[in-house]
């Protein structure tokens, strides 16, 4: 038996009177008599040994001393790589993916006994009715492998030994010996960037040494180990980060990587192993940081790196490897050690505690009296409308959609003006409209005309959607604080249009902004949260966790409530001074709380939204000590409620018709309604309660206005449209918006009482 042999299987047996469709064959390469490829699909096999003619006719000639062809499999994807080595060629062939897996490398076979083997097997396809275009490809790889040209002197595959020896860490670190490819192409610009892992691939000593102890491994695939080491680096950072157990074996050729992380805040044990070997063979450090793991695992990948560029500095474009370089660094991120992940405390309080805001009255005209009357103004529709886009903007009624923006009058109904518009991210300032296209784009527009006083381009934010804060107070600059890009807070003048200044985070996040008077907090996916000044944009304290914090921000008075949770597990609720950075106090949410729920804070306690599978719930915590005082258990409210604190009562209105009402110092319940619950696509959208004058107007069927001290209706508000959405103006003008995109306007009508 030769070296090689590609065998071509045409013949396909079908029963029944239909004569068969054509089989173009099944391909397989046999190398010393032993299958190491899958069979691939139909229809592709005579193609592909064409190219593989041709590419033996290229390699025999010198016009290139490597080949990489692709063998698709009906659910993988194999590569077969050739490469000149004088008059041989090395074989190689390799599953490629996330998770490859070589089955040959660099199996010698003589250039001329491959070439013999694909003519014979091109003969053999010649009895076979092909396509035409088949046809053709196949005469051309047999013209090309016999009439080709043969280099007299066909020059040896150059390699070269490297020792990757990166710096230890803590005593940790990963080691390899290996032979790398050299090459003296050089990089330009212009040049393509392809994924080639052929090109990678080497087998060397792999080791590793720790606390004196020192495990190796030969005849190891030192890249494709890299690749795992910075997965399973990745994934103990982040069960640290989420206080998860973590458990992780993987096996890379002749070698078995695993860790474990049990119990959740303990240490991190790396194991490495032989496959197909018993238990003596392997190794493992125990009592490892993970944060230490990671810092190793990169040294390794940056030695690694620089090592392959030096020996053929064509690989700096090659994509396999500048994806292993920025998963690495990402890793690296989250655990380098620097200064900004220190806490940062500010002694000047009153500097931004005098920018201080109060909160929305909770009582007005209708805290007393009798009940509530309305009378309709107008009604309107709005093809294609979206309901984040509809708001009140001083006395103006914004209506954005997918092809306009208008402005109505909210009194009468009247169209002011009305401006073609892509579909964007609507904000209402006191400056005037801005509009945040998806591509990055803002734009300015004035309230009275709706011309567009200035626009400019930001970088398009890539998760989380929009996000900003509004800076319009006395003393401070009118400033538009938004989200850009993955790690950027951006403050735009709302009069110039420049830009004022730039924030960036330490690592990728999605970002949320809270104002706190002069102040700007900035949370969201990282485990620092930072608190930036509204006029300059520099760092004014910083406070920091080992979970990420959630972005869910609420401020009061002088204080800040953040909650932190990783991706499962425990999550925390930290109370901080708004002013100083301090932490006060810092208690465990023993159930999962709703990502993107800020905190509720009453007089006395702070509420803590929980969720699961049965549903929501909440956990009270002491606003002074943070003790946990009472909770009631996911399943107490269903999973579709909206929340509102007013002075000490909690405010719960559910999809299901039901309105309650908790005494958040005790947890007993005040009162609850039971609406008449419509059908299903009946049911509002968005169920948040408005709080406007001392009346609270809860979107149900109907929008029930209710007196939130006691529970007494005041009144419903007379509209056949589903209340997607409920407006109330500083006038208390109530628009109820449904997303077929009616509209309809109503006003508090008088009413007659009888005075005794």
């Amino acid at each position: 038996m030769s070296a090689i042999h590609v065998v071509v299987r045409s013949g396909v047996e079908q029963s029944g009177p239909q004569r068969p469709t054509p089989l173009y064959g099944l391909f397989d390469v046999v190398v010393d008599g032993i299958n190491v490829t899958a069979r691939i699909g139909e229809n592709q096999a005579l193609l592909l040994l064409a190219d593989l003619g041709t590419a033996i006719a290229d390699l025999r000639s010198g016009h290139r001393s490597r080949v990489v062809l692709q063998l698709y499999a009906p659910s993988e994807a194999w590569e077969l790589g050739l490469e000149a080595d004088s008059t041989d060629a090395l074989l190689t062939i390799f599953k490629a993916g996330n998770c490859p897996e070589v089955a040959v490398h660099e199996r010698r076979v003589a250039l001329e006994k491959l070439r013999q083997g694909v003519l014979d097997a091109i003969a053999d396809v010649g009895a076979q009715s092909c396509p035409q275009h088949v046809r053709q490809a196949l005469e051309t790889a047999e013209n090309a492998l016999k009439m080709g040209s043969v280099v007299a002197n066909a020059p040896a595959k150059l390699t070269q030994s490297v020792a990757i020896t990166p710096k230890a860490i803590r005593s940790l670190a990963f080691r390899a010996d290996t032979r790398l490819r050299q090459s003296n192409q050089t990089v330009s610009r212009g040049q393509v960037e392809r994924s080639d892992l052929h090109a990678l691939l080497s087998l060397g000593n792999f080791g590793v040494t720790a606390r004196g102890r020192t495990w190796s491994a030969p005849e190891a695939p030192v890249f494709l180990i890299a690749e795992r080491l910075v997965e399973l680096a990745d994934a103990a950072v982040q069960a640290q980060q989420s206080a998860s157990p973590l458990f992780r074996r993987i096996q890379v050729g002749n070698v078995r990587l695993g860790v474990r992380l049990a119990p959740a805040d303990g240490p991190l044990a790396v194991s490495l192993g032989r496959a197909n070997a018993g238990s003596d063979q392997g190794v493992t450090f125990p009592e490892l940081e993970p944060a230490v793991f990671a810092q190793a695992v990169g040294q390794f990948v940056d030695s690694m790196r620089q090592a392959i560029v030096e020996a053929d500095p064509s690989q700096a474009l090659n994509l396999r490897l500048q994806n292993l370089v920025v998963a690495a660094q990402k890793v690296s991120e989250q655990i380098r050690p620097q200064k900004d992940q220190c806490a940062l405390l500010n002694s000047k309080r009153d500097v931004y505690r005098r920018f201080a805001s109060a909160g929305a009255p909770s009582s007005g005209r209708w805290e007393q009296g009798a009940g509530l009357r309305f009378s309709a103004r107008f009604i309107a529709t709005v093809p294609q409308i979206d309901l984040k886009s509809v708001f009140h903007c001083g006395d103006a009624l914004v209506i954005g959609s997918q092809r306009e923006t208008s402005c109505l009058d909210p009194i009468t109904g009247d169209t002011r003006w009305r401006i073609p518009t892509a579909r964007a991210a609507a904000i209402g300032t006191p400056a005037g409209l801005v509009r945040l296209f998806p591509d990055g784009r803002l734009a300015l527009h004035d309230i009275e005309s709706g011309n567009q006083r200035f626009g400019l381009r930001l970088t398009p934010r890539a998760q989380g959607g929009a996000c900003g804060a509004v800076v319009y107070a006395p003393g401070l600059p009118r400033l538009l604080v938004v989200c850009e890009g993955d790690r950027r807070v951006t403050a735009v003048d709302l009069v110039s249009g420049e830009i004022r200044w730039r924030y960036t985070a330490r690592r990728p996040a999605p970002l949320r902004i809270r104002r706190a008077g002069g102040l700007l907090l900035v949370a969201g996916g990282d485990s620092v949260m930072v608190a930036l000044d509204a006029t300059t944009g520099e760092t004014i304290w910083r406070a920091c966790d080992r979970l990420p914090f959630t972005g869910d921000i609420s401020v009061n008075g002088d204080d800040v409530f953040a909650v932190s949770a990783g991706a499962q597990g425990s999550a925390w609720l930290h109370s901080i001074d708004a002013w100083s950075g301090e932490l006060r106090w810092k208690s465990e949410i023993e159930d999962r709380p709703i990502i993107g729920q800020n905190p509720l804070y009453g007089k006395s306690h702070i509420l803590v939204p929980v969720r699961d599978a049965r549903g929501c719930g909440t956990r009270a915590f002491c606003r002074r000590s943070g003790q946990s005082d009472w909770n009631l258990p996911p399943g107490f409210f269903p999973r579709a409620v909206a929340w509102l604190m007013v002075d000490d009562l909690l405010m719960v209105n559910s999809a299901s018709g039901t309105f309650v009402c908790v005494e958040a110092a005790t947890s007993a319940l005040k009162y609850r309604h039971a609406f008449s619950q419509g059908l299903e696509p009946d049911q509002p959208r968005r169920l948040e309660p408005v709080l406007r004058g001392g009346a609270l107007f809860v979107p149900q069927h109907q929008v029930q206005v209710l007196r939130p001290q006691n529970g007494a209706v005041l009144g419903v508000v007379p509209s056949d449209l589903v209340p997607d959405l409920v407006r109330v103006d500083d006038r208390y003008g109530i628009l109820i918006a449904e997303e077929s995109g009616h509209l309809s306007a109503f006003s508090v009508a008088p009413l007659l009482v009888r005075v005794k």
